[in-house]
Protein backbone atom coordinates (compact mmCIF):
# COMPACT_ATOMS: atom_id res chain seq x y z
CA UNK A 1 0.00 0.00 0.00
CA UNK A 2 1.31 3.38 -1.17
CA UNK A 3 2.81 5.37 2.24
CA UNK A 4 1.58 8.97 0.95
CA UNK A 5 -2.19 8.03 0.33
CA UNK A 6 -3.92 11.30 -0.49
CA UNK A 7 -7.18 11.91 1.29
CA UNK A 8 -10.09 11.78 -1.31
CA UNK A 9 -10.66 15.72 -0.22
CA UNK A 10 -7.03 17.08 -1.00
CA UNK A 11 -6.94 15.40 -4.44
CA UNK A 12 -8.05 17.53 -7.28
CA UNK A 13 -11.21 17.82 -8.46
CA UNK A 14 -12.58 16.97 -11.57
CA UNK A 15 -14.74 19.85 -12.81
CA UNK A 16 -14.07 23.70 -11.37
CA UNK A 17 -16.68 24.60 -8.78
CA UNK A 18 -18.11 28.32 -8.99
CA UNK A 19 -20.10 30.28 -6.14
CA UNK A 20 -23.51 30.18 -6.32
CA UNK A 21 -25.83 31.24 -4.03
CA UNK A 22 -29.73 30.31 -5.21
CA UNK A 23 -33.09 28.58 -3.97
CA UNK A 24 -32.62 25.36 -4.36
CA UNK A 25 -35.57 21.68 -4.14
CA UNK A 26 -34.57 19.02 -2.86
CA UNK A 27 -36.85 16.64 -3.18
CA UNK A 28 -36.19 13.06 -1.38
CA UNK A 29 -38.96 10.98 0.71
CA UNK A 30 -39.93 14.46 1.84
CA UNK A 31 -38.89 18.18 0.23
CA UNK A 32 -36.39 20.73 1.55
CA UNK A 33 -35.47 24.05 0.47
CA UNK A 34 -31.94 25.12 0.85
CA UNK A 35 -29.30 27.36 -0.83
CA UNK A 36 -26.59 26.39 -3.05
CA UNK A 37 -23.09 27.42 -1.99
CA UNK A 38 -21.31 26.43 -5.51
CA UNK A 39 -21.71 24.51 -8.65
CA UNK A 40 -19.82 22.24 -10.94
CA UNK A 41 -20.46 19.47 -13.80
CA UNK A 42 -20.10 17.27 -11.69
CA UNK A 43 -22.41 18.02 -8.73
CA UNK A 44 -22.73 21.37 -5.99
CA UNK A 45 -22.50 22.24 -2.77
CA UNK A 46 -25.67 23.71 -0.54
CA UNK A 47 -26.84 24.23 2.49
CA UNK A 48 -29.87 22.30 3.45
CA UNK A 49 -31.61 23.05 7.11
CA UNK A 50 -32.98 19.40 7.14
CA UNK A 51 -31.80 15.50 7.81
CA UNK A 52 -30.91 14.08 4.18
CA UNK A 53 -29.64 10.48 4.19
CA UNK A 54 -25.96 10.11 2.98
CA UNK A 55 -25.82 7.80 -0.26
CA UNK A 56 -29.59 8.71 -1.17
CA UNK A 57 -30.45 9.69 -4.83
CA UNK A 58 -32.49 12.75 -4.92
CA UNK A 59 -33.65 15.21 -7.60
CA UNK A 60 -32.56 18.58 -7.02
CA UNK A 61 -34.11 21.80 -8.44
CA UNK A 62 -32.68 25.25 -8.96
CA UNK A 63 -33.61 28.36 -11.57
CA UNK A 64 -30.17 28.80 -12.95
CA UNK A 65 -31.08 31.96 -15.13
CA UNK A 66 -33.26 34.63 -14.72
CA UNK A 67 -36.69 33.53 -15.45
CA UNK A 68 -36.10 30.73 -17.63
CA UNK A 69 -34.30 27.51 -17.31
CA UNK A 70 -35.36 25.59 -14.27
CA UNK A 71 -32.73 22.69 -13.59
CA UNK A 72 -34.38 19.05 -12.95
CA UNK A 73 -31.04 16.82 -12.08
CA UNK A 74 -30.97 13.80 -10.12
CA UNK A 75 -27.97 13.50 -7.83
CA UNK A 76 -26.37 11.21 -5.02
CA UNK A 77 -26.03 12.78 -1.53
CA UNK A 78 -21.96 12.31 -1.35
CA UNK A 79 -21.44 13.92 2.29
CA UNK A 80 -23.35 16.20 5.25
CA UNK A 81 -21.56 18.28 7.60
CA UNK A 82 -24.18 20.57 9.50
CA UNK A 83 -26.44 21.47 7.43
CA UNK A 84 -23.95 21.69 4.72
CA UNK A 85 -24.06 18.96 1.90
CA UNK A 86 -22.30 17.75 -1.18
CA UNK A 87 -24.17 16.50 -3.92
CA UNK A 88 -22.74 14.14 -7.12
CA UNK A 89 -24.98 14.32 -10.07
CA UNK A 90 -25.92 11.36 -11.85
CA UNK A 91 -27.23 10.44 -15.19
CA UNK A 92 -26.45 13.74 -16.48
CA UNK A 93 -27.62 14.65 -19.79
CA UNK A 94 -25.71 16.98 -22.26
CA UNK A 95 -28.35 19.23 -22.33
CA UNK A 96 -28.14 19.51 -18.53
CA UNK A 97 -24.22 19.88 -19.15
CA UNK A 98 -24.58 22.59 -21.26
CA UNK A 99 -27.10 24.48 -19.24
CA UNK A 100 -24.70 24.37 -16.41
CA UNK A 101 -21.61 24.81 -18.53
CA UNK A 102 -23.49 28.10 -19.89
CA UNK A 103 -24.67 29.42 -16.12
CA UNK A 104 -21.45 29.37 -14.66
CA UNK A 105 -19.85 31.06 -17.95
CA UNK A 106 -19.37 34.35 -15.59
CA UNK A 107 -19.50 33.39 -11.79
CA UNK A 108 -16.15 33.82 -9.73
CA UNK A 109 -14.18 30.35 -8.97
CA UNK A 110 -15.11 28.85 -5.70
Amino acid sequence: MSQNKQHPWTLPRAHSRYLLDLRIVVRAKETFIGRTKDIAEGGLGATIPSEIDIGGIVELELQLSEGKELLKIKAEVRYRHGFQYGFKFVQTTEQQKEMIRRATHDLRMA
